[in-house]
């Protein structure tokens, strides 16, 4: 082959090798992109449509209970106990006995101020008598003055003895009042030697047996009245409006299981404490049963209102919040899309929340709420 025919067959095989390069570029130009699986970008959720129905408003509340009525029995006079008639936990009616003081030292004590007494009552008499002899010594010489028999000076002494006598009888009364006084006192303190229960009540704490030396104003025991109990409890401010003194509750106990009891609102306090934004209320309960003690912790629910046509979402499609807030935000199916949603809440029930404010009642509401779920997602509904 010849040098020319050399060059010649080299050019044909780069045109050829060029017209093939551009044939395949384009038809790499005019090839569809690859587009990626049905369903790629869709997140698929659970969600659940708005229910429309009657919601009992309630506030939740948890709490201790507390008596209404303690007393400590302290007997007003000191002395040796000679008997006790009550052991802790028995039951105790208002006026009945629950000890004696030695009553020795008391009942000399009284019969001295009686004695007293009496004697007064003698220098009043004796008084009296002194006063009447003084005024008929007066007559007497008022009558002599006016015939002469009797100077001015006599006569004078004789209205001087009448005044004497008059304030000797003010100065025995006096004496008498004095005597009485004290002769109530001792008798006071006699009969205080019968240490009586001031109240009904049960035993809660007895401090001394018998023939324990006790002084004046010292608790000889702890009287507690279980019938009649108060709840006192804490709720958030944000609760405030929807609670009203009267208000009806329901409770329960540890120890009484799901047993439930009733109490009342009956007071609030006019204070919302600065550290956690909170009110106290006090529920009154009657407990004439005596199930119920003082102390005892509590759980329950004031009914604030009844709402008949209320749009309830499950709990679990509420976004975390910061608690107590008294609104949450969600999500919603929009178009194919999760739109997140503001709302109100009106109120809380184990798996249920209120919406008052914020939907239609025609939503479908998003109960699971993932990392991967955000605002304008397309997302598809797990029939």
């Amino acid at each position: 082959m010849t040098r020319f025919s050399r060059w010649f067959l080299l050019l044909v095989l780069l045109l050829s090798a060029g017209a093939q390069w551009k044939c395949g570029n384009s038809k790499g130009e005019h090839s569809p992109t690859p587009q990626p699986a049905p369903g790629a970008d869709v997140l698929v959720v659970k969600a659940a449509p708005v229910q429309r129905q009657a919601w009992i408003a309630t506030v939740p509340f948890s709490g201790s209970l507390h008596t209404l009525s303690t007393v400590d029995i302290k007997p007003e006079v000191g002395g040796r106990l000679v008997a006790v008639y009550f052991e802790e936990g028995d039951f105790v009616q208002k006026d009945q006995l629950l000890a004696e003081i030695d009553q020795v030292n008391y009942r000399l004590a009284f019969d001295q101020a009686d004695a007293a007494f009496s004697v007064a009552e003698a220098g009043l008499d004796r008084a009296k008598v002194s006063a009447e002899h003084a005024e008929t010594e007066k007559e007497r010489a008022d009558n002599l003055l006016r015939s002469g028999g009797i100077t001015r000076k006599d006569h004078l002494a004789a209205v001087t003895g009448v005044k004497e006598a008059e304030s000797q009888v003010r100065l025995a009364e006096a004496q008498v009042g004095q005597a009485r006084a004290a002769l109530e006192i001792h008798k006071k303190a006699l009969k205080d030697c019968r240490i009586l229960a001031p109240a009904a009540g049960q035993v809660q704490k007895k401090f001394f047996d018998k023939g324990s030396l006790l002084a004046a104003g010292t608790p000889l025991c702890t009287l507690v009245d279980n019938s009649r109990l108060e709840l006192e409890c804490v709720i958030p401010s944000y609760q405030l409006a929807s609670i009203r003194l009267g208000q009806r509750s329901t409770f329960t106990t540890p120890t009484w299981g799901e047993r439930r009891f009733e109490a009342t609102v009956s007071a609030i306090n006019p204070e919302i404490q600065p550290e956690n934004r909170s009110v106290t209320l006090k529920l009154k309960i009657s407990n004439p049963g005596g199930e119920l003690r003082s102390g005892m912790y509590a759980r329950g629910e004031i009914t604030a209102g009844r709402e008949e046509n209320a749009l309830v979402i499950p709990r679990d499609s509420l976004i975390p919040e910061e608690e107590g807030s008294g609104s949450a935000e969600i999500y919603v199916v929009r178009g194919g899309k999760a739109q997140r949603v503001s709302i109100k809440i009106g109120g809380s029930q184990q798996d249920r929340v209120w919406a008052r404010q914020g939907l239609a009642g025609d939503e479908l509401v998003i109960t699971e709420i993932g990392p991967s779920l955000k605002d304008g997602a397309r997302v598809r509904v797990l029939k």
